[in-house]
């Protein structure tokens, strides 16, 4: 019996999905700059009960939340693929 692996997704947003964050891409040019600005971010999980649902992780391995619509459109904008 073969087991079908599934992956997790939530909205267009799928675990392992990886991105450059650039805020002024993401949220426009008045916004301020998270610290991690020009990482390379790995959605790693989804916490559904909060505002911030994607769990992301940094490139040292440190974890933050971001909110469902951004890591969409971050995914969205293909200069931004990794």
């Amino acid at each position: 019996m073969k087991i079908k692996r599934q992956i997790a997704t939530l909205g267009s947003v799928s675990v392992g999905a990886k991105f450059i964050w650039s805020t002024v891409d993401i949220l426009g040019p008045q916004s301020a700059k998270p610290y991690f600005e020009g990482q390379v971010l790995t959605v790693v999980g989804f916490k559904p009960g909060y505002k911030n649902k994607v769990v992301v992780q940094l490139p040292s391995g440190e974890q933050c939340r971001i909110r469902l619509e951004m890591a969409e459109k971050a995914l969205s904008l293909t200069l931004l693929r990794v």
